[in-house]
């Protein structure tokens, strides 16, 4: 579809799941850190077991660490819940990644995301994004927006989404894009949250849109939302060890070799 992929940027599966007719949600790091945390909670909430994730060179050199065991920093799980438009598929799957992918990449890894999905026979994909408010005094006021190619249309009206305008750039950006003229329903819920730090509410905000999708999913908004604080912090320090270890790469690089090489 739609161009050829980086010869190294592609899933690597670590069980073979079987995920046709399942359901999709991508978070990665944007405004407000909405997708990550949204992920994050879902992985954490349904005990979600990783079954694949996505290499490439042109990623940061960055692993995730849990009870010392390393893992990719995009990954990818699974767990056994009803989900979906018509209630019929059993597996919700949830892509997430700790990183920030260069932008070079995003057009690449959306299509990569996109063809292993419809390649496993998932029946819908769900990307999570978050936008800047303009006026961050205005939080309660604060919404979600979605947006969808023609193949997932259907289901703005069927769950009263309220349709988005305007421009998208960025991650969700290439994910629509790469969208574009396939049959897999593909949708973008984007919930407005803080620019400079991590925003649970616009998090508790889009899990509450996506929760007609999951109807097992039961929410109760007050931990809903204590629990999105405990996940924000983990997805800010890592990636603030990202960014302090990229900037020390850059800082040895710069200062060059020592006197002795002089």
């Amino acid at each position: 579809m739609a161009g050829a992929h980086p010869d190294d940027l592609h899933v690597v599966e670590t069980r073979d799941e079987p995920l046709n007719g399942a359901m999709m949600i991508v978070g990665f790091p944007t405004h407000g850190l909405v997708g990550s945390v949204a992920a994050s909670y879902l992985v954490h909430t349904l005990d979600m077991a990783t079954i694949a994730y996505l290499v490439s060179d042109g990623f940061p050199p960055t692993v995730i660490m849990e009870e010392g065991v390393v893992g990719a920093p995009i990954r990818v799980y699974a767990s056994k819940i009803v989900c979906g438009p018509d209630r019929r598929c059993d597996q919700l799957v949830v892509a997430i990644s700790d990183i920030q992918p260069p932008a070079e990449l995003l057009n690449a890894l959306s299509r990569v995301l996109l063809d292993w999905a419809e390649s496993k026979g998932i029946q819908l994909v769900v990307c999570v994004e978050g936008q800047p408010l303009e006026d961050e005094t205005k939080t309660a006021d604060a919404r979600v927006v979605a947006m969808t190619n023609r193949a997932a249309l259907p289901m703005l009206e069927k769950f009263a989404f309220e349709a988005a305008n305007g421009v998208v750039t960025g991650f969700s950006g290439a994910v629509m894009l790469a969208a574009l003229g396939r049959p897999l329903p593909t949708m973008c819920l984007v919930a407005q949250a803080h620019r400079e730090y991590p925003d649970a509410r616009a998090a508790a905000k889009v899990i509450e849109a996506i929760n007609p999708l999951v109807p097992m999913l039961v929410l109760d908004t007050k931990p809903l939302r204590e629990k999105a604080r405990q996940i924000e912090g983990e997805v800010r320090k890592n990636l603030q060890t990202q960014r302090q270890s990229l900037a020390n790469m850059r800082q040895a690089e710069s200062e060059g070799p020592g006197e002795m090489y002089r």
